[in-house]
């Protein structure tokens, strides 16, 4: 006689029954496995079900927890963010964050929290917010390149005598975050001071305009860096330009209220070790990234678009196209235009803030002449490049022109740079190391940063996703795989680490304490210091297979950490939007399946995080097409939607060398049991065979419920069902199955 007291194990859609181990299914549907016992899941009740208000989809969603203990929620909705407080107190409803420029409208995006802020980027650039700062407006990510360079005013007291040139960049003192030194100027930053007799200093007249100007980003201070005395004309001559000379901290400014700043610092006691540096810089536009607690790596990169401003003028070959010299949303407040007054040959050009004035000979002055007169003007030059434009030779005559503005100028590109990946300075995550272009007066050269820049130089082709977690730190294109590692400086290298096996999408993979886990082509990969492993191989094959390919790109990762569980919402045959959830428990590595219940037609889940607040149970949150945010575990039925269960998996595999007859089966249930739930069984030789099910309808609850003997045939193994119909509200759970079988005689 052989008794089986098994317990109950999650899917295996692959092997063949007769080769499983006792209690493995291949059916784990809307139930939970958990130390051997089966249970109907949870349900997926409604947190919030329009959180913009006007039934938009939620891109992306996630959780946050500042240093004051308040928990948002904050999701992507279009071009916007969105927010809604949870604890100490439910605020009820969401409400936009207002941002200084517009997120995307269509990316995802992507999240990190760092130095109490919470960061999101996509195409279009980085934000920073915490609902207690800056009156709860976004701030921009990062510290930019300032709008504007000092304008020199008359000398005053102080030490400095001789010639200078002055730049400026801008600190956060909280953060030790600190941005690359001034660009282009309006007007030319240049600062000549020469009173031998008085020892004058000089003075920042446009302070508070320096100020204003960068007021959409979170900085404390504003670094002024001078040359050494004379040094600009040492072997050169009187007014000959040159940037390369090093520059020294004179005067670190407050954000106040001050009017002008004086750099009074003498020559001998600027600290000749600490020169100019470029390391800060404004992160990029990223479609994708992820913050490992020390480097900030950002992929998809949509470099910055410079405004342009092609004229359009009657006649022929005489329109010019000039280009703004710093890239960016600033370069479309520079404007051109013509006036009459100048004679041919000897256009004047003059340069008031951004507006730039061309005096011409009407109908006289040729494009040519116009582009040679603005191209040695050293203030015209600081904001725009000119040459023809396409179809024109510049031998036209040009006429009077009203002010007009360059366009297009912006954050994020027209497409990304395929493969380019950046990465951060150590341990600031917004401070991205890239070459700078540079132009003061008839010198321009580009600055490399030190010492280097925050860049995968080679390319990482077709890099899709990022995730980290523990120090290990993965890009993923859709077939290949690659870690980053820093070397001694911070600088991190690329390595491929697997090179025919990737991640579908963007948000196919997350981090969690066991590791990076991606979803590649048809599998589940697992990533941690023991090496990679599929986790889904000889498993879940035809579970996996019924992932459309088309839509695997919209596979979801996420973690739920109370569970200690990695969830996948997919699209399965059929479908078009990720609506089932394949739930892998990293404690026993079972797998199980969700389907909520409460989607709509066409709503798929683009989002899951976990949201843990004091005092209560975590849930895992789940953010969807149609503007809802749904919670796992709450209650027994999806949102007053009942739902299906069922489980079905083999028994006496192990015994299967003999044949048997089964005598009795006993049922543990556990609670809700009786008269909710079926008990079904199939006897089988080889598999193949077509066999009716005996059904049986369970009549206890938390007790041992004896199902009949003599069941039918002999048999090597058996299937056994557990299952409830959509309407049972309620769950029940089994604790385990005992089957006493006698070997037959042969």
């Amino acid at each position: 006689m052989a008794e089986l007291n098994a317990t109950f194990r999650g899917l295996n859609t692959e092997v063949y029954p007769d080769r499983l181990p006792d209690g493995t299914a291949d059916v784990a549907l809307n139930v939970t496995v958990r130390n051997g016992d089966i249970a109907k899941r949870a349900g997926f009740a409604q947190v919030e079900d329009d959180a913009d208000g006007a039934a938009g989809a939620i891109l992306n969603g996630t959780v946050v927890r500042f240093a004051d203990g308040d928990i948002y929620i904050v999701v992507k909705i279009g071009a916007k963010l969105y927010q809604r407080k949870m604890y100490p107190s439910d605020a009820g409803s969401f409400t936009e964050i207002t941002l200084s420029r517009a997120a995307h409208a269509t990316d995802r995006g992507w999240f990190f929290l760092w130095a109490d802020r919470l960061h999101y980027f996509d195409r279009n650039g980085g934000h920073r917010w915490n609902p207690d700062v800056n009156g709860g407006v976004a701030y921009k990510a990062g510290l930019p390149r300032p709008r504007y360079g000092v304008i020199p005013q008359a000398a005053v007291g102080g030490e400095k005598d001789g010639y200078y040139h002055t730049v400026l960049s801008y600190r956060n003192k909280n953060t030790g975050e600190e941005g690359v030194v001034t660009a282009s100027h309006t007007p030319d930053l240049e600062c000549r001071i020469e009173t031998p007799d008085t020892r004058s200093g000089v003075s920042v007249a446009n302070w508070t305009d320096i100020a204003a100007a960068d007021s959409d980003h979170e900085w404390t201070h504003a670094h002024l860096w001078t040359s050494r005395g004379n040094t600009e004309r040492i072997g050169l001559g009187a007014g000959v330009e040159c940037f390369s000379y090093r520059y020294y901290p004179d005067v670190l400014l407050s954000k106040s209220s001050v009017l002008a700043a004086g750099l009074n610092k003498a020559d001998h006691v600027l600290n000749p070790n600490d020169h100019l540096r470029n390391d800060g810089g404004e992160p990029p536009g990223a479609l994708f990234g992820c913050f490992n607690g020390r480097h900030a790596v950002y992929g998809g990169i949509y470099a910055g678009s410079f405004a342009t401003l092609t004229t359009a003028l009657a006649g022929n070959n005489n329109d010019l196209k000039y280009t703004a010299t710093i890239e960016g949303g600033a370069g479309n407040a520079i404007r051109v235009r013509y006036t009459a007054g100048a004679t041919a040959g000897a256009e004047v050009v003059t340069v008031s803030g951004r507006d730039i004035t061309v005096q011409v000979e009407n109908g006289v002055s040729t494009a040519t002449q116009v582009s040679t007169a603005v191209s040695a003007s050293a203030a015209a030059i600081d904001l725009v490049s000119v040459a023809n434009a396409d179809g024109n030779d510049g031998s036209g005559a040009v006429a009077t022109m009203s002010y007009t503005a360059l366009t297009g100028g912006g954050v994020g590109g027209n497409s990304a740079t395929p493969g380019e990946i950046r990465f951060s300075k150590p341990g600031f995550p917004t401070m991205v190391p890239m070459p700078a272009d540079y132009r003061n007066g008839g010198d321009a050269q580009t600055l490399e940063p030190r010492p280097w820049r925050g860049q995968i130089i080679d390319g990482l082709p077709g890099s899709c996703a990022a995730a980290s977690w523990g120090g290990l730190t993965l890009v993923f294109a859709t077939t290949a795989t690659w870690q980053l590692r820093p070397d001694e400086a911070g600088r991190l290298w690329a390595s491929s680490l697997l090179p025919n096996i990737g991640c579908v999408g963007q948000a196919a993979c997350v981090g969690t304490p066991g590791g990076v886990f991606a979803f590649g082509y048809r599998k589940l990969i697992r990533f941690g210091s023991q090496g990679w492993r599929d986790l889904t191989k000889d498993v879940l094959g035809p579970t996996l297979e019924d992932v459309p390919v088309a839509y695997q790109h919209s596979t979801v990762l996420g973690y739920f950490g109370d569970r200690n569980e990695v969830w996948a919402a997919v699209v399965k045959n059929g479908q078009t939007a990720a609506r089932r959830i394949i739930v892998h428990s990293l404690d026993d590595g079972q797998f199980v399946i969700f389907e909520p219940a409460c989607l709509a037609a066409g709503e798929g889940i683009v989002a899951m995080c976990e949201m843990a607040v004091p005092n209560a149970a975590p849930v895992m949150l789940v953010f969807t097409s149609a503007g809802r945010i749904l919670k796992y575990p709450s209650g027994t039925a999806d949102v007053s939607t009942h739902f299906a269960a069922q489980w079905r998996g083999y028994f006496l595999q192990s015994q299967q060398r003999y044949e048997h007859l089964i005598e009795n089966i006993r049922v543990h249930a556990g609670s809700n049991v009786s008269g909710n739930v079926t008990f079904g069984i199939r006897q089988f030789q080889t598999g193949g065979e077509t066999i009716t099910q005996q059904t049986h309808a369970l009549t206890k609850s938390s007790a041992v419920e004896r199902i009949g003997a003599q069941f039918q045939n002999e048999c090597n193994y058996v299937q056994v069902e557990f299952a409830s119909a959509n309407t049972v509200t309620s769950q029940w759970s089994i604790r385990n199955l005992n089957i006493t079988a006698t070997r037959a005689v042969t």
